[in-house]
């Protein structure tokens, strides 16, 4: 069992939240793993240590100060362990303040949003109810690269809703890898352009340089609408348990 703190102070919402876009089903498998989960509601700079194993951090849209950053650096480097879910584009201005705590362990979040225009899903179209036929969704990404890790045993879809891609480096590793098909939107019209990089691009990573960090960029990976699509349910718990020095 791990002590775990949720992070609702920055994400600017609750975990209760039932909706599509809610973590409920994320608090329900905590509870079911055991685990005990406490509530962020403050700032982490009120605080003279953290006190969780495991320190979720869900979408930040209200951005960490320096000596919050540095509380979670040390917490890292304490051998504890953070669960950061991050998200497309440069939303909230999120990525550059982010990338001062995961860069250092070898981990970039990427201003982007992974498309793919031939491995991905696809959404019925209905009218008055009638189903009209089907509609492609190339940020919908179907990811089927992973890397040999605990965290990704028996995986062997993940579904990836408009999240970003990652640069990896150092000693960090990356999870799992979208195909050789897809590219890193930068102005999000879905076309493939100059300064855009295509090929097989690292969407979740891992590193053991400070503590055990693992970075998502999709943070509806373990939402409530779309945890249960593909083996996402599986890929969250895993990386929970790992975190938690449980496997």
């Amino acid at each position: 069992m791990a002590l775990i703190g949720f992070d609702e102070f920055h994400m600017g919402s609750s975990m209760a939240n039932p909706e599509a876009d809610g973590l409920t089903e994320l608090a329900n498998l905590l509870e079911q793993n055991n685990h005990k989960l406490e509530f962020i509601k403050t700032g982490l700079d009120s605080l003279e240590n953290l006190p969780w194993d495991l320190i979720i951090i869900p979408f930040p849209k209200n951005q960490f100060n320096e000596d919050e950053m540095a509380a979670l650096q040390s917490h890292l480097e304490n051998g504890k362990s953070i669960l950061l879910l991050a998200e497309w584009g440069d939303l909230f201005g999120h990525v550059d303040f982010l990338n001062k705590l995961t860069t250092p362990c070898g981990i970039e979040i990427q201003k982007d949003r992974v498309t793919d225009h031939e491995e991905h899903v696809t959404q019925k179209v209905k009218l008055a109810g009638v189903v009209l036929g089907e509609q492609s969704v190339p940020h919908f990404v179907r990811v089927h690269n992973f890397a040999d890790h605990p965290i990704t045993h028996g995986i062997s879809e993940l579904i990836y809703f408009s999240g970003c891609s990652l640069r990896v480096s150092g000693g960090a590793i990356p999870l799992a890898s979208t195909s050789a098909s897809s590219f890193g939107d930068i102005d999000l019209d879905s076309t493939l352009d100059e300064d855009e990089i295509q090929g097989e691009l690292p969407i979740a990573a891992v590193s053991e340089m400070n503590g055990r960090l693992v970075v998502v960029g999709d943070s509806n990976i373990a939402a409530n609408g779309y945890i249960e699509q593909g083996d996402n349910l599986l890929f969250v718990q895993q990386a929970i348990e790992w975190l938690s020095f449980n496997i």
